[in-house]
């Protein structure tokens, strides 16, 4: 995003943020590294340095989060919730401050059901993770701030991989998924197989927030970078294609053949991991809680409007990448890398 950046205004200064030591990073022209941490007072920045950011900053995008969804509440509410609100009081003394862009997640709306707007998300739902919830109340502390900062929040889907090379640059809980998928012992999975599962394409989800940033900025407005449900694939579908990219595949195929278990209702589900959590298999119950961060979605319909979004982004020419192909290529790209090892075990190892 740095290069889209600068390629539309090259005389542009950007300065960026990192718990990394500069010697760890090449610095590129036209961008300054500073290391800071936005856990600490004041960002972890020298007072004068502060002091100039202050005088100078016209422009802001708080991407930094622990997106870990196994942390404690505390820990994610330190970074993700706590972290903003220190770059908050940052930026009230901004005084050149024309945008501030804050990067959320759809799944503010944790277990909620329904169609969800772009809009402010108030719920009293359950979340999965404690990232959800972090986040969701760093929303909170971003929409209290709207009445004196000219701030936007741009809310992304999940993020499977390059639309060309289907190349995975982070991987998070959809490929943990496509990980687990063969190896799944459970006669019983949450699921509702009609729901749509919103995927997006990293290289299409970094140029639509570039190009909503740079000429399509409105403050107090919530952008949905996301496929909306007549682009995503439905649970179902996203199962099949899943099996049949195994199949076709010379390392998925030592998996043959793959089970795909029965899909049933969360409240289901959550009764049979009970009775399993009480027969103390020290494998399962790790299986169980790794799947409980991120499983439960998948039996609980939520499908993301992104009409005004998509409005905004229509001048850019960026189209859509079909999320099958996509999803086919990024599939690939995990068999063949080994989820990015390299190497692939031995079947039946750990």
């Amino acid at each position: 995003m740095l290069k889209l950046l600068l390629a539309t205004k090259p005389d542009r200064r950007i300065v960026v943020l990192t718990r990394q030591r500069q010697t760890e990073l090449t610095q590129p022209a036209g961008i300054t590294l500073l290391h800071g941490d936005i856990t600490h007072v004041d960002l972890g920045l020298h007072a004068h340095i502060r002091d100039a950011l202050k005088r100078s900053i016209t422009e802001v995008i708080h991407c930094a989060a622990d997106t870990h969804f196994g942390l404690s509440l505390e820990r994610a509410r330190e970074v993700n919730t706590e972290g903003t609100r220190k770059i908050l009081n940052f930026v009230s003394d901004c005084r050149q401050l024309q945008k501030f862009a804050y990067i959320s997640t759809l799944y503010v709306v944790g277990q909620s059901a329904g169609h969800f707007r772009e809009g402010p998300i108030f719920h009293q739902s359950a979340f999965s993770n404690a990232y959800q919830q972090s986040k969701y109340e760093a929303e909170e502390l971003i929409l209290r701030a709207m009445s004196k900062l000219p701030a936007a929040v741009f809310r992304l889907s999940s993020i499977i991989g390059d639309s060309t090379t289907g190349m995975v640059r982070q991987f998070n809980h959809v490929h943990r998924l496509i990980r687990l998928f063969p190896q799944n012992t459970l006669p019983i999975a949450p699921g509702l197989p009609d729901a749509p599962i919103d995927l997006i394409a990293s290289d299409w989800a970094i140029a639509a927030v570039a190009f909503l940033f740079e000429c399509a900025f409105f403050p107090s407005r919530f952008y949905h970078i996301c496929a909306g449900p007549e682009r995503s694939l439905t649970l179902r579908e996203m199962l099949d294609q899943t099996r049949s990219v195994f199949e076709s595949h010379p390392i998925g195929r030592k998996w043959m053949p793959i089970r795909i278990p029965k899909l049933v209702s969360l409240a289901r589900y959550e009764e049979f991991v009970e009775v399993k959590r009480r027969e103390s298999d020290r494998l399962l119950n790790e299986l169980l809680k790794v799947m409980g961060y991120f499983v439960p979605h998948l039996a609980i319909f939520q499908a993301f409007g992104n009409a005004d979004t998509m409005r905004a982004l229509a001048p850019s020419g960026l189209q859509f990448p079909p999320i099958r192909d996509c999803y086919e290529k990024v599939v690939r790209f995990c068999l063949d890398t080994n989820w990015g090892r390299g190497t692939h075990p031995v079947i039946g190892s750990a």
